[in-house]
């Protein structure tokens, strides 16, 4: 039997941290798996949740997701869905019906469902769907033991090994379920946690923190599987460190920056270090905006960055502090400052942004402060 397994689509959620046009749409991620799927003449199909990024999702993205679910019936290639805390079901959001190849979850309650499969062989597919953004209990033990009378049987979850609010599991009950495997979403990197145990991934990565963007293709056989892992991204994130120590001039270190830009498909970070025969007139046009606009045309740039220089003994010059913790920024409390309107308040939630202005301040904190000093010191 061969099948697909992919997890967090989010198929109504943009590309992050961009402020300038791409042809690319996250979304087409689908066509490529449905295209794979085709491709490769799998049985079937394994959605392990997070299929959209909104709890109520757009009646145009929920037509869109059924359009490619229908491109299998012909092939009479089957799809299994469950909902992660993402796309939490609620029936009465929906605008759709899902095609007869396709098997849904709905309930929060495990449930086995059995499939007959194109090859003849029978499937059996044990999971749930989140009906609430979080879930605070272990749904493993919910699941039932392997069901002999099918010739394979797959376990399908949304959730984590830790923390308490997405259905904390652990693998020792999972692997005692003696399943043929694992489809798992929720986990955003791809993670082989045990042999037949797998988190792809997000497909198509969204921000810099998503760069192993993954589906897996499984063959499975009474005597053990095949797994393999495929990237069909349109699009990576990746961050560059470019070292321009080399560059006696502007113009050699213009040159030499475009020429690590050398994928019109990768969304670049770049970090720029040891500038400093150049340092005044690289840092007012990296101020200003100049710089980051030029290298726009023709690529994508999400963000440029100097990386502090050191002075000649190699050592930046730094104010002496006690040793403290520094503190978590208050971010409700600067929220209160703003207007309180509705878009203002998504971008203070979103965890992302919560720990990049963290990791800010311990970037600035880092590069100007040498703690360890007592606290008599002036």
């Amino acid at each position: 039997m061969k099948f697909i397994h992919t997890a967090d689509l989010h198929l109504d959620r943009e590309f992050e941290g961009l402020v300038q046009e791409t042809p690319f749409q996250p979304y087409h991620i689908l066509e490529k798996i449905i295209d794979l799927a085709i491709s490769e003449a799998v049985e079937v199909v394994l959605f392990a949740g997070d299929n959209f990024h909104q709890s109520q999702p757009s009646i145009k993205i929920q037509n869109y997701f059924v359009e490619q679910l229908m491109r299998l019936k012909s092939y009479d290639i089957q799809a299994v869905i469950i909902f992660g805390n993402h796309d939490y079901y609620r029936e009465s959001v929906y605008w759709i019906d899902f095609p007869d190849n396709v098997t849904v979850f709905k309930s929060e309650t495990v449930s086995t469902q059995k499939l007959a499969l194109k090859t003849g062989e029978t499937l059996a597919v044990s999971g749930f769907s989140y009906q609430h953004p979080h879930l605070s209990v272990n749904k493993i033990v919910d699941y039932p033991e392997r069901d002999d009378t099918c010739d394979y049987h797959i376990g399908l979850f949304h959730g984590e090994f830790s923390g308490e609010s997405f259905a904390p599991a652990n693998l020792t009950d999972m692997l005692a379920k003696d399943y043929n495997y694992w489809a798992l979403g929720h986990i955003h990197l791809a993670n082989q946690v045990a042999d037949n145990v797998i988190y792809p991934g997000t497909p198509q990565g969204r921000n810099k923190k998503e760069t192993t963007n993954l589906v897996v293709l499984g063959e499975m056989a009474p005597t053990g599987n095949l797994i393999y892992f495929r990237d069909l991204a349109e699009v990576h994130f990746e961050t560059l460190t470019i070292d321009l120590s080399a560059c006696q001039t502007l113009v050699q270190a213009l040159t030499f920056i475009k020429s690590n830009l050398n994928d019109t498909a990768t969304f670049y970070s770049l970090n720029l270090e040891n500038y400093e025969v150049i340092s005044d007139n690289l840092q007012e046009a990296v101020d200003n905006d100049e710089l980051l606009e030029e290298l726009r045309n023709g690529h994508v740039i999400v963000k440029l960055k100097l990386i502090p220089l050191s002075s000649e003994n190699g050592e930046i010059s730094k104010i002496v502090v006690p040793d403290l913790a520094l503190p978590t920024i208050d971010l409700e409390q600067v929220y209160s400052l703003l207007p309180h309107k509705q878009e203002i308040r998504s971008v203070f939630e979103d965890a992302d942004f919560q720990q990049e202005v963290q990791e800010n301040l311990t970037l600035f904190a880092s590069q100007h402060f040498e703690f360890g000093g007592t606290l008599n010191e002036n």
